[in-house]
């Protein structure tokens, strides 16, 4: 673990400044959300654009912000997205209220989260990001969004770089980073001392400067902060007395209790573009927030910074009398209420006066007994009626102000998309055009739908496919009904005849078969755990694969549960069951199986292990041998394995995957394993690009075989499939749609499965669906 040490430089006009606004350093709560523990972030953002917005509110917000972060659980990554669009989406809600004003803002965000030994990195905008270590020096920024910045688009892409840390590593967080400023040139930087690098880091930057530098030191995890002062240059420096800004670590309890006044009204001047009560502030032409001048009745020199007591020596604080407070008038507002509270009672009374002299004209009978109506009654009647219309005129309002929005932001998307038309030669530019149009298009379908509306989705959203290599699948429903309450499907093997279904929660397979209707349920087929059964050996099935059924068994499917007994699954039916001769440090976990050709590969996560059986047709009878030589992967987090001739791919739960080849000739070459073997993107022309998805959460993984050999995964969170080569190079994505209205978004699915005959199958718990590929 490592404290923090985290510099500021604030240069404005050749003086240097004791603080940064928009950087803030926490560390993880006492109650921390699941993944948060171990977590130190670091932020700066840098705002652009004509604002109001005063540090004192901007850092309230951020400070909010932190604390968000730590609620969300989750991976580093994950958690990190989340915040990076929390703060895009009210920045681009504050740009879309002030459209007409012209007073729209963006910000350059580097965002660091040290977790352990590991640092994680994303910038957005033109910002810059150094990462100095002891072997190199390596300068990151934001080639995703084009240069913009947060609060432009609401299609943000972020890329996470991940380093490991050792002592003296250095980040260098620099929203404009001067021309001297190269990473060649901080090689070796990691042996100086803080006030050598300082003098390295001042070189040749001219008078105005914003950066933050954070150093790693072996500690527990504390942040230390301090402005990190020109050492060459000290008579510049501002003549006021030195403030170190304390570092924000918050409370255990600062996560749950509700935000103070303080900050809420701070947080409002953010949004509202407004300053807080008695302060204004300026935006110079560097984006610096500086509070204007303002006329004071003390001397300036002994003005103390804020957060600063000053006390001269032999002299004891004196008290400040408060002044009496004056009586009190009333205010305008009380004034104007006072008015047409009277003006209300006199023009009630003249209704009463003269509805009693028609009622008493009417109804001689009352005339003895004229209508009454008291004071306070007459009061409530002169705020009802008011009311009353107010709420009449707003229904009114509301229905002709929802279509007059709804035409707004339906003419922005067409406008959009004609853009997009117009670009179909600049590929990046056309993406850009159409992620606008989508946007105001949602933001129109808020309040209604039309015909137009309809359309242009159709339009924009297939531009947007094909340029995104995405393809959408139109899954129904395999099973009227479904299938039982409680069933969870984790495994679907499909064949050309049948369907296979593991359950998750009994552990056992149900058969379907093809017939004129559609799947039947095979109610005869018994494979797995049978309590019924004495002589069934089975547990808890945790895999299986198909077989051809020319066999001796007449199987059509091969199982196996976590220690390593098998059985041949025959329709209509019980299965014939045994066991696999163990290796010799015996089973510890089995996770995952696959067979190809007469071999059985079985993947032993407690015993970090891969092991190759030879089979005698579907028999397995020999005592197996270790898939891997030397190098062995990490195995713990493994959860599916999938062999194709002698390659074995291994897919993690992180989302990474092991590719290994394996060597027949011992002597010659020993069986070699790529950890981790990289995802390429031929998406984009014919050379594949090397990419990662630190947002997906890959959860199983299926190969085809050949003419169409192809590795799917299956990424949960965003409820899609990942088609890949063989090579690992990204073909596309299939996004399914469910063509029996189900809400997809609250579904999660389970499982999914690829056929010989190009049918897709996706398991949300205990409901099946189909969709041929496109």
């Amino acid at each position: 673990m490592f404290d923090i040490n985290l510099y500021t430089i604030n240069l404005i006009n050749g003086i240097e400044k004791n603080s940064l606004p928009g950087l803030i350093a926490l560390t993880a709560p006492r109650r921390a959300a699941r993944g948060r523990e171990n977590d130190s972030l670091v932020v700066l953002l840098t705002l652009s654009g004509a604002t109001t917005i005063t540090a004192e509110s901007l850092q309230a917000w951020l400070q909010k912000k932190g604390e968000d972060y730590y609620k969300t659980a989750g991976t580093v990554t994950f958690a990190m997205k989340s915040f990076v669009e929390s703060i895009n989406n009210e920045l681009l809600d504050r740009n879309l209220k002030r459209a007409k004003d012209g007073g729209q803002i963006s910000a350059m965000l580097n965002l660091a989260v040290i977790k352990r030994e590991s640092v994680y990195l994303v910038n957005v905008g033109s910002t810059r990001t150094y990462f100095i270590g002891s072997g190199e020096s390596i300068e990151f920024g934001d080639s995703e969004n084009q240069g913009r910045g947060l609060g432009v688009d609401q299609m943000l892409a972020c890329r996470f770089v991940q380093k490991v840390i050792q002592e003296n590593d250095t980040l260098l967080f620099a929203p404009v980073p001067p021309v001297s400023w190269k990473a060649e040139a901080f090689d070796g930087s990691t042996k100086l001392s803080v006030d050598a690098f300082s003098r390295r880091l001042y070189n040749q930057v001219g008078t105005d400067l914003k950066a933050a530098m954070v150093r790693f030191i072996t500690g527990k995890g504390s942040v230390n902060q301090t402005a990190l002062w020109n050492t060459t240059t000290i008579s510049s420096r501002s003549e006021t007395p030195v403030f170190t800004e304390p570092v924000v670590n918050i409370p255990s309890a600062a996560v749950d209790r509700p935000i103070s006044q303080s900050i809420v009204g701070s947080l409002t001047s953010l949004i509202t573009n407004e300053p807080v009560q008695g302060e204004q502030v300026s935006s110079t032409g560097d984006n610096q927030l500086r509070p204007k001048e303002r006329p004071i009745s003390v001397d300036a020199q002994k003005t103390p910074v804020m957060g600063t007591t000053i006390i001269s020596p032999g002299t004891a604080p004196r008290t400040i009398k408060t002044p009496k407070a004056a009586t009190s008038t009333p205010s305008g507002w009380q004034l104007k209420v006072g008015k047409f509270t009277r003006s209300a009672v006199t023009w009630f009374t003249g209704i009463k006066t003269s509805g009693s002299r028609f009622i008493q004209k009417v109804l001689p009978g009352l005339s003895e007994e004229p209508i009454k109506l008291t004071r306070s009654g007459l009061i409530v009647i002169a705020v009802a009626v008011p009311i009353l219309i107010v709420a009449i005129a707003g229904m009114v309002y509301v229905r002709n102000g929802k279509t007059q929005q709804f035409d707004l932001f339906l003419v922005q998307a067409q406008q959009y998309a004609i853009q997009a038309e117009a670009q179909i030669n600049d590929a990046p530019s056309r993406l850009a055009s159409l992620q606008q149009s989508f946007y105001w298009l949602e933001k129109a379908e808020t309040y209604g739908q039309s015909d137009a509306s309809k359309s242009l989705r159709l339009q924009v959203q297939g531009a947007l496919d094909i340029i995104q290599g995405i393809q959408r699948l139109e899954l129904r429903s395999v099973l009227d009904g479904g299938l039982p309450a409680g069933m969870i499907v984790s495994q679907i093997v499909p064949t050309a005849t049948d369907l296979y279904l593991l359950d998750d929660t009994s552990g056992t397979v149900m058969r379907y078969f093809l017939s004129g209707s559609g799947y039947q349920k095979d109610v005869a087929f018994d494979c797995g755990p049978n309590p019924d059964n004495a002589l069934n050996p089975m547990g808890k099935l945790v895999d299986m694969v198909p077989l051809n059924i020319n066999n001796s068994f007449r199987a059509s499917l091969f199982v196996i549960d976590a220690s390593g007994n098998i059985e041949f699954c025959i329709p209509g039916e019980s299965g014939v069951s045994g066991s696999l001769t163990p290796p010799d440090q015996g089973w510890r976990q089995l996770k995952s199986i696959s067979l190809f050709k007469n071999y059985l590969y079985v993947l032993d996560i407690g015993g970090n292990a891969v092991y190759r059986y030879e089979g005698d047709g579907i028999q397995f009878g020999e005592k197996p041998t270790l898939y891997f030589d030397n190098q062995i992967p990490p195995l713990g987090e493994a959860l599916e394995i999938e062999v194709n001739g002698d390659e074995l791919y291994i897919l993690r739960a992180s989302g990474q995957m092991v590719e290994c080849t394996y060597s027949h000739m011992k002597d010659y070459k020993l069986t070699e394993c790529e950890d981790p073997a990289l995802f390429g993107d031929m998406r984009t022309g014919q050379i594949p690009e090397t990419i990662n998805f630190p947002e997906a959460q890959f959860t199983q993984m299926r190969m085809t075989a050949a003419p169409d050999s192809s590795i799917y995964l299956l990424d949960s969170r965003a409820k899609t499939i990942f088609h890949f080569s063989l090579q690992r190079n990204l073909q596309k994505i299939l996004h399914p749609r469910l063509s029996d209205g189900l809400n997809l978004a609250k579904l999660t699915p389970t499982a999914f499965a690829v056929s010989s005959g190009r049918i897709v199958f996706m398991a949300f718990s205990n409901q099946v669906y189909y969709a041929p590929l496109p």
